[in-house]
C-alpha cells in the first residue's frame, strides 16, 4: 500500500530529528510504533472478523441447504407413507395374534413333546448334560496306569 525507498525514510527521520530536537524524538518515535502496532492489530482482527463472517455465510448456505434436502425429504416420506398404508387404522394393521402352542409350550408354559412318546420316566437331558457326555466320548476309552517299581533295599533281606 504504502511504498518508502529507505532515502524518503531517512529523509522524514532528518526533518523529524529538525523538527523535534533529540530530545523530544525518542518519545514521538515511541508513541508512533505504538500507533503503527495498534493499527495493525486493527487490521488482523478486521481480518479475523470477515474470515469469521465468509464462514458464517458459508455455513448458513449449508444449513439453507440442509434445511431444504430434510424439507424434500419428509415431503417423499409422507407421499410414500400415503401411497404405501391407505386409511386403515393401527388395530387392523397388527400381525395376526400368536399363542404359546405356536412356540411349543404347553398351557403352563413348559415345552410340548410332539414328536416323543409321552410314556412315564421320559427325560430330556439338558445342555449341560448332552456337553458331558460329548465330551466322555472323545476322550480316549483305554488308560494307561502308570506301574510303580519298587526297589528292593539291600539289607533286609528279601
Amino acid at each position: 500500500m504504502f511504498d518508502f525507498a529507505f532515502s524518503e525514510m531517512l529523509l522524514a527521520a532528518l526533518v523529524a530529528l529538525v523538527v523535534l530536537g533529540p530530545e523530544r524524538l525518542p518519545q514521538a518515535a515511541r508513541a508512533a510504533g505504538r500507533m503503527v502496532g495498534k493499527l495493525q492489530r486493527l487490521a488482523g482482527s478486521l481480518k479475523v472478523e470477515l474470515a469469521q463472517h465468509a464462514d458464517m455465510a458459508d455455513l448458513r448456505r449449508m444449513q439453507e441447504t440442509l434445511a431444504d434436502t430434510a424439507s424434500e425429504l419428509r415431503q417423499e416420506m409422507q407421499h410414500l407413507r400415503s401411497a404405501a398404508a391407505p386409511d386403515v387404522p393401527a388395530w387392523e394393521r397388527l400381525p395376526p395374534q400368536r399363542t404359546p402352542a405356536d412356540f411349543g409350550l404347553d398351557e403352563d408354559g413348559l415345552p410340548t413333546l410332539r414328536d416323543t412318546p409321552h410314556a412315564p420316566g421320559f427325560h430330556t437331558p439338558s445342555l449341560g448334560q448332552r456337553s458331558r457326555a460329548r465330551r466322555r466320548k472323545l476322550q480316549s476309552r483305554v488308560r494307561v496306569r502308570p506301574r510303580l517299581r519298587v526297589r528292593k533295599q539291600a539289607g533286609r533281606g528279601r
